[in-house]
């Protein structure tokens, strides 16, 4: 077991784990589910903290920091609005840096990933055009509905011919992940039940129309 932790403890792991661990972290922020990157992502802050802790590298207080923020990560899946998933990676973030004060190379390591994980998002902004799902709760939640779904300011006729699923019953009006993203729906008149695949056939004005897919 000691010879793990040693092995787990090299400078150079702990760089492979910090940057792996944050390029998946911000990759998982961009689905809207649960995914094997936000795994991978939890096992390597998991080794990282752990394994410090056990060598006495790091105290009990980063450790208690690093538990907090997943609570408040796995909160957030559950309750819409963005704010706990905000405080939760800020406390991620805080239990990193409390651990990274104890050595100048997991500090530069730090920086490391802070900057690839800074790449992911912008390759993943920029060139496939994707959008972080918490980003979209904190900006769109101000928009009233009468579903509680999450619509932009501006006429979305970009989402028209895309798909997506109802994440409430639709009749007719509820709220739909739409290429990751929550959206205030309205159907044609007809009654959808939840997670029924559909599809953007047109939007009027504010209203973006939905029909179901007949499988």
């Amino acid at each position: 077991m000691d010879g793990l932790i040693i092995a787990l403890t090299n400078a150079w792991v702990v760089a492979f784990l910090l940057i792996v661990g944050s390029v998946t972290f911000v990759w998982q922020l961009y689905d809207a589910r649960f995914s094997w990157k936000g795994t991978i992502s939890f096992l390597c802050f998991l080794l990282f903290f752990s394994t410090h802790l056990a060598a006495g590298l790091t105290g009990i207080g980063a450790f208690i920091l690093f538990a907090v923020g997943l609570i408040l990560l796995t909160i957030e899946l559950f309750v819409p609005g963005g704010i706990i998933g905000f405080v939760g990676l800020g406390t991620l973030v805080a239990s990193i840096f409390l651990t990274a004060k104890h050595s100048p190379f997991i500090t530069l390591s730090l920086a490391v990933a802070i900057a690839s994980a800074l790449i992911t998002m912008l390759l993943l902004n920029k060139v496939f055009k994707k959008r972080m799902v918490l980003f979209q709760k904190i900006v769109l939640t101000d928009r009233q509905s009468n579903e509680k779904g999450y619509v932009s300011h501006a006429a979305r006729f970009d989402l028209v011919g895309k798909r997506g699923y109802a994440l409430t019953v639709l009749r007719p009006s509820g709220t739909a992940l739409i290429e990751n993203e929550r959206v205030d729906v309205v159907t044609e008149g007809e009654y959808i039940e939840r997670n029924r695949p559909l599809e953007v056939v047109r939007v009027d004005g504010l209203k973006v129309v939905v029909r179901e897919i007949k499988q």
